[in-house]
């Protein structure tokens, strides 16, 4: 009885918290109106709206719409006729300014206005070789037949700010609009009240046991929805941004997608060994900075005046792109030797090893990009052209150029397969990834196995770090920053488990394009780029969800 009464009085709270939320966010969405039809920043809207003598100039209204500022400004209780006579005049002046940038369209717009313009009077006016400010508004000037003071009043458009003035203040006596923050807020803590209320009760209903066997054929259907219902989420969302923009699918496009996808998905094949060992890697990213600084600094063009290494004049042909490489490698490989010893030898979990890994390589990556010779910390660039067309140029196909990274990244993922499925280590990986005592008992050296997983991890850092540096073409202290979770998303979207033992390269490179295609189409549909952080991580938390509950299913 008490649980019965204590859920009502938490749907009334939920309830009130949505008209509260709903209440405070239409009082916001009050003046972020205000700033539209003004055309300036919330910010200033909000000023305005506070001190509306402060009001001096107006945005275009070819871009806000006239018909939505006059909507706006009756709505603030003015007058319609003194609405319609100000918005006209002002449509009018831009007008007159807008054929005065189009020369033949604005010598159309004189001679409708006056008759005895002449092509000849009118290129005397014009001047062709003066085309100034000073000059186009004489030109409209003349053409609109006012003086100097009705054309700035008209520029100015004083009866419309007037009107803006005037009804500005109504805004902050609205009821919506007072303390709407405070009530938004007050909606959303009585929202998370609630819900934390019916989350917590809805763990502790137990299940009802199972009173007859389920449907062979169902649940095999279940189980291939379950296996992947990831890959049908996001193919779908593809689908749907397909149908909203046809020219998403094109040949470039698609090549745009696959040459992001390549970097981030070699580093991701290397960290995908590591999660199939039930670990992870948090240093990623700024492994990859430091990596790509040390490769940086030895491929700039000898004849660039700042370059970190002022010293080496020997142009990089041949083997001598050999050492950067293994530079960019070698960096990268000490850093995943911390890793695997912390997690192998010395039993840390990996999330506490890598998270400071992390931290170390991005310091050092900083003391190294300061410690060049010009004093500064600008970011290491001007890289030499043999550099570029090895790392990043194209192979030409039929008329389409194939960007070279992305047949580097089908030649790693060929390769780790066959490491993942045809050696003693991908098998012996596997087995202590899904039980690491059981692999102990049947004589797996747990300890090399981990090192040699997080040393092949090392060696493919070093590789997209090198190829990082020539497709992005200037390395600095954040170069790196969140690749982390690109790589990690990439790999639990592609199938490999947490919870250890679990994985395939196939899935991994799926994961990876279907990952940057996702990110290419929200780019596309210019989706806001802080919306695009909620969605990805939404798409984590979900991967893993699933993940757990195929996990939970198997038990």
């Amino acid at each position: 009885m008490k649980k019965r009464i204590t859920s009502i009085i938490m749907l009334i709270v939920l309830v009130v918290g949505i008209a509260l939320a709903a209440y405070g966010i239409t009082g916001r969405n009050i003046y972020n109106n205000a700033a539209s039809m003004m055309g300036v920043s919330k910010k200033d809207a909000m000023g305005f709206i506070q001190a509306p003598d402060t009001l001096t100039e107006l945005g275009d209204l070819s871009k806000i719409g006239a018909d939505k500022v006059r909507a706006f400004l009756k709505g603030l209780g003015l007058d319609a006729a003194a609405v319609d006579s100000a918005v006209d005049a002002r449509v009018a002046y831009e007008e007159a300014v807008k054929n005065s940038k189009d020369r033949e369209a604005f010598f159309a717009y004189a001679q409708s206005m006056d008759e005895t313009v002449t092509e000849e009077n009118f290129n005397e006016l014009i001047m062709d070789h003066d085309r100034s400010d000073p000059m186009r508004e004489q030109m409209a000037r003349e053409a609109l037949g006012v003086s100097e003071e009705e054309f700035a009043a008209l520029a100015s458009n004083e009866a419309l700010l007037g009107l803006y003035r005037e009804g500005l203040p109504g805004l902050l006596n609205n009821k919506h609009m007072t303390n709407a923050v405070l009530v938004m807020f007050c909606g959303l803590i009585l929202i998370v009240i609630a819900g934390a209320y019916f989350l917590i009760a809805a763990m502790s209903i137990k299940p009802r046991a199972r009173v007859k066997a389920a449907n062979p054929k169902v649940e095999k259907i279940s189980a291939a929805l379950l296996n992947y219902a990831l890959f049908i989420i996001l193919g779908l969302i593809l689908i749907v941004v397909s149908i909203l923009r046809p020219d998403f699918l094109s040949i470039d496009n698609i090549l745009n997608i696959l040459q992001n996808a390549s970097t981030k998905g070699i580093l991701a094949l290397g960290c995908a060994g590591l999660i199939v060992l039930a670990g992870t890697d948090l240093s990623i990213g700024r492994v990859l900075g430091i990596s790509a600084a040390m490769t940086a600094s030895l491929v700039q063009s000898v004849t660039y005046a700042s370059r970190m290494y002022p010293t080496m004049v020997a142009p990089l042909n041949g083997l001598g792109l050999l050492v950067p490489l293994l530079a960019s490698i070698s960096v990268a490989v000490l850093f995943s030797m911390i890793n695997g010893f912390g997690v192998a030898k010395l039993h840390l979990h990996a999330f506490i090893v890598t998270l400071g890994t992390q931290l170390i390589a991005y310091g050092a990556n900083c003391l190294y990009i300061e410690s060049q010779p010009s004093g500064t910390a600008q970011a290491l660039s001007t890289f030499d052209s043999t550099f570029l067309n090895v790392a990043a140029g194209g192979i030409y196909v039929g008329g389409i150029r194939i960007p070279v990274v992305v047949i580097y990244f089908i030649v790693m993922a060929a390769i780790v397969w066959v490491i993942w499925n045809k050696t003693t280590l991908g098998k012996n990986m596997f087995a202590v990834g899904g039980n690491t005592e059981a692999a102990a008992v049947s004589g797996v050296n747990v300890a090399k196995t981990i090192m040699l997983v997080y040393l092949m991890a090392g060696v493919l850092y070093g590789i997209a770090s090198f190829l990082e540096a020539a497709r992005i073409t200037a390395v600095g202290a954040n170069t790196g920053l969140n690749y982390e979770t690109d790589a990690i998303s990439a790999v639990v979207v592609g199938g490999v488990s947490f919870s250890g033992g679990v994985g395939t390269i196939q899935g991994v490179v799926i994961g990876a394009v279907i990952m940057q295609a996702i990110v290419y189409a929200l780019n596309f549909l210019g989706v806001n780029p802080y919306i695009q952080y909620i969605i990805r991580g939404l798409i984590i938390i979900l991967a893993v969800s699933i993940d757990v509950r195929k996990y939970i299913v198997k038990k």
